[in-house]
């Protein structure tokens, strides 16, 4: 007996409240903000990423549902939820 095999579908594209900010993430893995240009994650190329302004000069930043940490326009680098503004090379 032969069952047919049914494909994964693509997930639905990313919806954010008309408050964000939308910024398309490049094949590198940045966005780019007030002619600067801020690393987000490699993971998220070739999506959009949501920004949510929470202070002066801070965002929220939020693939989807899940929320990345903060944009510091002042550094123009995203801080962790550990209040991290650099990482770890591994």
């Amino acid at each position: 007996m032969r069952f047919a095999r049914t494909m994964p579908r693509t997930p639905p594209p990313l919806d954010y409240p008309d408050r964000f900010e939308v910024r398309y993430v490049s094949a590198n893995g940045g966005i780019r903000w007030n002619s600067d240009w801020v690393n987000v994650s490699i993971v998220c190329a070739g999506e959009y990423v949501g920004l949510e302004e929470i202070g002066d000069d801070i965002w929220n930043v939020y693939f989807g549902p899940l929320k990345f940490g903060r944009l510091h326009e002042r550094h123009m680098r995203i801080e962790d939820d550990y209040g991290r503004l650099s990482r770890h090379k591994v």
